[in-house]
């Protein structure tokens, strides 16, 4: 795994990070308030925290919760509450600063989630949501201690299949402004699999294509995976370009941060891939 360096300010100003997992997911640590100086010293412009909504009722659990106050409590609507009402007291808190503060939430997909998505979008302001898919057949692959257990079901080609086939689900609906990460199947699966896994992603990414630019579903450029040893990010660059020849939107840059020291990593050298990412945080 690459290491962390230490932040650095960006010599680019009025750029983004529409990724940002503060410690309200169980995964992540480090406060709202750490996340926005470390924006701050960094020098973005604007910042949107997408704590983790992860709720299948159908997998084994262990991600669905949301921590509030250092508990652990379970991943509902209602418990989302304080963590929007952090959010956007921090957003009037820094704006004198200069960083604009914007509220979002990741949203593990599943088939059926679409009405608890509703509800969340009716009960609360958020600017911005992302679909992630963290899971093949209710077993989730995007975790050290269980991939091995996920993959292990599948052929190759049919996890890639089974991963495709969700995105473009979630696409459809029509419910969510992003798709998270698009190739994140290879996080594990280039490991468990080998290099097939991200020729059998390219060959599909067309059928994705066309179902991101019928709902108007954006696509981000994240660049957690070059955290994690990768070459390149989520998706890999021949892939954002297929996209963007396709006529996907590909408006937002994230770096997936789960530390402070994560926002806005590398983002001097993917800037180029996501112009809009200096533009579209205008009000």
């Amino acid at each position: 795994m690459a290491e962390t360096p230490e932040i650095i300010p960006l010599s680019t100003d009025n750029i983004s990070d529409f990724h940002i997992h503060c410690d309200y997911s169980i995964d992540a640590t480090g406060t709202i308030e750490e996340y926005c100086q470390a924006a701050l010293k960094r020098r973005l412009a604007e910042i949107c925290f997408t704590s983790h909504f992860d709720a299948n009722p159908r997998c084994d659990g262990e991600a669905n919760f949301v921590r509030v106050n250092g508990k652990n409590l379970p991943t509902t609507v209602e418990n989302v509450g304080p963590y929007v009402e952090h959010v956007l007291k921090a957003a009037e808190e820094f704006y004198p600063y200069g960083l604009s503060v914007k509220l979002g939430l990741e949203v593990g997909w599943y088939a059926g989630c679409e009405e608890q998505v509703v509800k969340l979008k009716e009960s609360y302001p958020f600017d911005y949501l992302l679909v992630g898919i963290h899971e093949l057949d209710n077993e989730c692959f995007c975790a050290r201690s269980t991939y091995e257990k996920c993959f292990s079901r599948f052929g190759r080609e049919r996890a890639v299949e089974n991963y495709v086939q969700q995105v473009i689900a979630a696409a459809h609906t029509g419910l969510f402004d992003t798709i998270a990460h698009l190739d994140y199947i290879k996080k594990y699966g280039q490991k468990f699999y080998g290099d097939g896994v991200s020729d059998d992603f390219r060959r599909l990414a067309p059928t994705i294509f066309e179902v991101l630019t019928s709902s108007g579903t954006s696509m981000e450029v994240n660049t957690a995976a070059r955290r994690l040893g990768f070459e390149s990010y989520y998706p890999a660059i021949d892939v954002v370009n297929m996209a963007r020849r396709a006529g996907v939107s590909v408006h937002f840059l994230g770096s997936d941060a789960h530390r402070p020291e994560h926002v806005g990593y590398e983002f001097e050298e993917v800037i180029p891939l996501v112009p809009d990412a200096v533009t579209h945080c205008e009000d």
